[in-house]
C-alpha cells in the first residue's frame, strides 16, 4: 500500500512540476503587432515624436503589464494598467526627446508582465538630426537656394537583397518654399526620392529620403552617382546630387555541416609584393584561383582600383578542384614611391563573397 501510495504522490509531483515549468518557459504570452519601428529621421525642432505598439493577449489566463523598462533617458513610456483578458488588446506609447546625440539610433524596451517577468523587448529606430548651431557654416553646399552638408553623399554598404534608405537633411535657404516635382526625369529607375515635410517653408529644414534599389541596379562593387531633382518653387529648378556606394552581394548564413558542399575560393596569394620596381616597366604576374568547395564557383566580377592595373581571366566558372590563372599587369608610368592597389573578386562563395588582393611596390 505504501508502494502505490508513493507512486501516486510521486507521479502528481511530476505532473505539477511539468505543469509550472510549463507556465515558466511560456513564450509570447502577448502578441504584438509590431515589436520593431522605424521613425525615419527625425528633426530636433519637430520636438518630441510618439509611437503606438499595440498588442493582444492570447492566452487563457488574465496578463497585468507589471513594468516596462528603457535603455535611454531619451524615451519615456506610457502604457495599459488595466487587467487584461484573452483576446483583449492593450497598447505602450513610447515618446522620444530629440535632443540628444545626433546619427542613427536603436533603442530597446523591455515589457514585463506578472506571467513573464523576463520581458517582450521591443525596438525603435531611426536617425537624429540635431540642429545646428551655425546653420550658414553646417549647410554650406549651395544648390539652387538649398543649402547641403556634403558636397558627396556616401550610401555605405549596400546589400543586394535589400533597400537601402540615406537620410539628406537640407536647408532652405530661398525666399519661397519648395516640394519635389511628382515627374522625376533624372531620376534612376533603381532610385526613389520622398520629401519630409512635402513642402518645406523658406529657412526651415527638410528631409530627403533616398532609397537604393539594388535588385533593380544589379551591380556590385564601389560605384559612383550623380542624379538631378526636379524642384518646383516659384519656378521649377533643377538640384544635382552626388553619391557613392558600394555594393554586395547578399549569401544566408552557411550550417557548420554544409561548409563543404558550397563553392569555395581560395588564393594563392591574398597579398602581392612586387617588390622594388622602376616606373619605365610595367609589371606582370599571374595569381592562382582554386575552387575548394563542393560546387561550381562563379566568379561574378573582378574590379581594380586604378586604370593603371589590369587584368585577364580566361574563364569565370570553376568546376570543383579547379584553380585557374589570373594574368594582372600593372603600369607604373608616372608614380614614385611606396604604392598600393587593390583588385577585389567577387563569388558566389557564401563564406566569402568579396577578396581584395592587395598589390604592393616601390616604385623608382
Amino acid at each position: 500500500m505504501k508502494t502505490v501510495l508513493s507512486i501516486l504522490v510521486g507521479g502528481l509531483l511530476v505532473f505539477l512540476s511539468f505543469e509550472c515549468s510549463s507556465q515558466g518557459v511560456e513564450e509570447n504570452v502577448l502578441k504584438w503587432e509590431n515589436n520593431q519601428l522605424n521613425l525615419g529621421a527625425v528633426m530636433e525642432e519637430n520636438g518630441e515624436v510618439t509611437v503606438d505598439y499595440y498588442f493582444e493577449n492570447k492566452e487563457d489566463f488574465p496578463v497585468i503589464i507589471d513594468e516596462v523598462v528603457t535603455d535611454c533617458g531619451c524615451t519615456t513610456i506610457e502604457y495599459s494598467k488595466d487587467t487584461l483578458f484573452k483576446d483583449e488588446k492593450g497598447l505602450v506609447k513610447v515618446k522620444f526627446d530629440p535632443q540628444y546625440r545626433g546619427g542613427t539610433f536603436s533603442k530597446m524596451i523591455l515589457v514585463k508582465t506578472n506571467i513573464d517577468t523576463t520581458g517582450d523587448s521591443l525596438f525603435l529606430e531611426g536617425v537624429n538630426i540635431p540642429y545646428p548651431e551655425d546653420v550658414e557654416q553646417h549647410y554650406k553646399i549651395r544648390k539652387g537656394g538649398l543649402g547641403f552638408v556634403f558636397p558627396v553623399n556616401n550610401l555605405g554598404t549596400i546589400f543586394s537583397n535589400k533597400t537601402k534608405i540615406k537620410y539628406l537633411d537640407f536647408y532652405n535657404f530661398s525666399e519661397n518654399p519648395i516640394q519635389l516635382n511628382q515627374i522625376q526625369p533624372g531620376l534612376s529607375e533603381h532610385l526613389h526620392v520622398k520629401m519630409t515635410p512635402p513642402v518645406v517653408p523658406s529657412e526651415e529644414r527638410g528631409v530627403l529620403e533616398i532609397g537604393f534599389d539594388p535588385t533593380i541596379k544589379k551591380e556590385l562593387g564601389f560605384i559612383e552617382e550623380e542624379i538631378s531633382l526636379s524642384v518646383l518653387s516659384l519656378e521649377r529648378f533643377d538640384v544635382s546630387l552626388q553619391f557613392v556606394a558600394t555594393l554586395h552581394e547578399h549569401f544566408e548564413p552557411v550550417p557548420i555541416s554544409k561548409i563543404d558542399s558550397v563553392p569555395r575560393l581560395e588564393l594563392e596569394e591574398p597579398e602581392v609584393d612586387l617588390g622594388k620596381i622602376s616606373s619605365r616597366t610595367k609589371v606582370n604576374k599571374r595569381l592562382t584561383l582554386e575552387n575548394v568547395g563542393g560546387e561550381i564557383l562563379n566568379i561574378r566580377k573582378i574590379v581594380t582600383n586604378c586604370n593603371c592595373l589590369t587584368f585577364d581571366l580566361p574563364k569565370y566558372d570553376l568546376q570543383m578542384g579547379e584553380s585557374i590563372d589570373l594574368t594582372m599587369e600593372f603600369d607604373p608610368e608616372g608614380r614614385r614611391g611606396i604604392d598600393h592597389k587593390t583588385l577585389t573578386i567577387f563569388s558566389n562563395d557564401p563564406l566569402n563573397p568579396t577578396r581584395t588582393i592587395l598589390i604592393k611596390s616601390r616604385i623608382d
